[in-house]
Formats: C-alpha cells, sequence, structure tokens
C-alpha cells in the first residue's frame, strides 16, 4: 500500500545537506518525526525515528547516504501506517 510523500525540509550547508526534518500529526492523536543528521567526520547520515510503538528507537540508525536515510523513514511510515490501518479497518468490520 502507498501513501503519501513525506514532506522533508532540508537545511544545507555548503551544498550538503546537514539536517533533514519530517514531522506528522495524523489527526491530531498519532504524530511520527524523523531527524537525519549529517556526520561531517564519517560522511554518514543518522537517521532518528521519534514516535510511539514500534517508529520509537533508542538508538539511532546510520547510513551513507541521505537518500538511503530517507527511504528507510518512509518505510518505518509505511509500516506504521499499514498497522494503523488494518487495527482501523478490524474495528470498522466489526
Amino acid at each position: 500500500m502507498q501513501f503519501k510523500e513525506l514532506a522533508w525540509k532540508d537545511i544545507v550547508s555548503d551544498g550538503t545537506v546537514v539536517c533533514s526534518n519530517c514531522r506528522m500529526n495524523l489527526c491530531g492523536i498519532i504524530s511520527m518525526e524523523f531527524k537525519i543528521n549529517h556526520e561531517p567526520k564519517e560522511n554518514k547520515y543518522i537517521l532518528y525515528s521519534f514516535g510511539k510503538g514500534s517508529l520509537r528507537k533508542l538508538q539511532p540508525d546510520t547510513y551513507d547516504s541521505l537518500e538511503e536515510a530517507k527511504n528507510v523513514a518512509y518505510r518505518k511510515y509505511n509500516d506504521e501506517m499499514s498497522r494503523i490501518k488494518k487495527a482501523v479497518d478490524y474495528l470498522v468490520a466489526t
């Protein structure tokens, strides 16, 4: 199932995206937030996930590219939205 694209806000310095944020609030009940920071020493991108349940992680994930980190964030968002949709479909059907 495809959900809407994530709206990222990039902060660029010297031609490099140093920080990228995406925040969603669904119906005032469920909020999700993703932050990607560039680590210049290792030239890696660090993905932080904030929310409830399986979305929240205490340890950030590290990726080689910004696009890879954004793809993983979308996959996490998609998984969470699919889980929510299944729960809503179940409630509607019963």
